[in-house]
């Protein structure tokens, strides 16, 4: 009986000191990579396991459906956001949160313990996803940005961009494709970077902007106060030429820097270019049909005489309101104008005594006879509807003033 009790002691201290030798490499092990502990699932031997103890050895691939293959390494060096620091691995990889992973089609533990059975690893280790290809994988994890950015996500709901990804274009731009990944990096915080991100898709029109008076002042200068994309476009709530009220609320878009005075100053630019356009006919019929809330503007704005991403400076021969090339410009909307068409326009010059004194002396003119034949038609109706209701009045009192009533 004393033999089975000093026994069954012997081999549990046996199985303690066992236990204990094995906790401190467990420790060694994670710490060594740098840790960012994520939860697993309840009774699941790798709870504690961190995503780095896997996911920082190098030679880590995963394969999708369709035969493309990515590396799965995460270099925590490299791949830095300090933005994002504060959270694990599974904040974003929802899908990931347990493991083997929920959407692995290779869940076999020989996988990662090769040998578990006397084998060998033979070189990188390759998984194969359930995901279809890479741009799943993509769209499926973006979907956890609006976890965290919900009013972000609100804007952008009507953007062109999730309108064209709603219709089936899988590469449309989502999150991930302006912001990337794991080295998220706050765009605004230089606005060349802007450009550059959005050439990423829009290669044509980046090209043409760069050579444009507002590119190459922010490529050649880096000119905080040019426009870049998202200020004539938007950021998350990104217009263009395809939304319906795009065409007339372009006006403000240009008006709003060319108006500013404080702004405009710095390079000697006039202000009126905004007020002139607005009491000229395309001015006045784009923002009256803008008001009334038509959105079929046939008239002249902006960007119909200046160029869309293609602006230059108006001394500059190249330019579509150069004065060789205006009646080109014209000749848009103006099939039957001639060599003088163009002249007939004053441009963006608010008449003055000095400069065009017979324009400005008929313009002053009008302000006094326009309001004179005016308020003399007013007056003139105003007499004869008087003359015409005492008629009226008269012809009524006549009966009760006849003989014997």
């Amino acid at each position: 009986m004393k033999r089975s009790a000093i026994l069954l002691i012997l081999v549990l201290a046996v199985l303690a000191v066992w236990r204990l030798a094995s906790l401190p490499v467990e420790r060694a092990s994670a710490q060594e990579a740098q840790p960012t502990p994520t939860p697993g699932p309840a009774g699941s031997l790798h709870g504690s396991v961190d995503c780095l103890t896997c996911h920082s050895k190098p030679g880590l691939s995963d394969q999708f459906a369709n035969g493309e293959t990515i590396s799965i390494t995460f270099d925590i060096q490299q791949h830095t956001s300090k933005i994002h620091s504060e959270l694990g691995c599974t904040a974003c990889h929802e899908n990931q949160k347990t493991y083997p992973h929920l959407n692995s089609s290779q869940a076999s533990c020989l996988i990662c313990h090769p040998f578990a059975k006397g084998g060998q690893q033979a070189g990188p280790l390759l998984f194969k996803s359930a995901y279809q290809d890479g741009r799943a994988f993509v769209l499926d994890t973006n979907a956890a940005c609006q976890n965290c950015h919900a009013d972000i996500s609100q804007a952008a709901t009507d953007s062109i961009h999730t309108r064209i990804l709603a219709q089936g274009n899988r590469f449309a731009p989502v999150c991930a494709d302006c912001h990337g990944s794991h080295d998220i990096v706050q765009i605004n915080g230089s606005r060349s970077a802007i450009p550059l991100l959005c050439s990423k898709c829009h290669l044509a029109e980046y090209s043409t902007y760069r050579t444009s008076v507002h590119g190459s002042a922010l490529e050649e200068q880096s000119n905080p106060d040019v426009p870049t994309c998202v200020d004539c476009h938007g950021v998350h709530n990104i217009t263009g030429p395809i939304d319906i009220r795009f065409r007339a609320d372009s006006i403000y878009v240009c008006g709003n820097c060319h108006s500013n005075k404080t702004l405009m100053a710095k390079y000697n630019l006039s202000t009126d270019v905004l007020s002139t356009y607005l009491d000229d006919y395309h001015g006045r019929m784009v923002d009256f049909v803008r008001m009334s809330g038509e959105v079929q503007v046939i008239q002249a704005t902006c960007y119909d005489c200046h160029g869309i991403h293609n602006i230059l400076n108006p001394s500059d021969p190249r330019s579509s309101v150069y004065p060789d090339n205006l009646q080109k410009t014209c000749g848009q909307c103006h099939k039957d104008d001639n060599i003088r068409f163009p002249q007939a326009w004053l441009g963006h010059v608010i008449p003055t005594l000095q400069k065009s004194p017979v324009l400005y002396t008929v313009n002053l003119a009008y302000k006094v006879i326009v309001p004179a034949v005016m308020g003399g038609f007013a007056v003139y109706i105003a007499i004869d509807a008087r003359r015409r209701l005492a008629g009226r009045l008269k012809k009524l009192r006549k009966p009760s003033e006849a003989p014997g009533g």
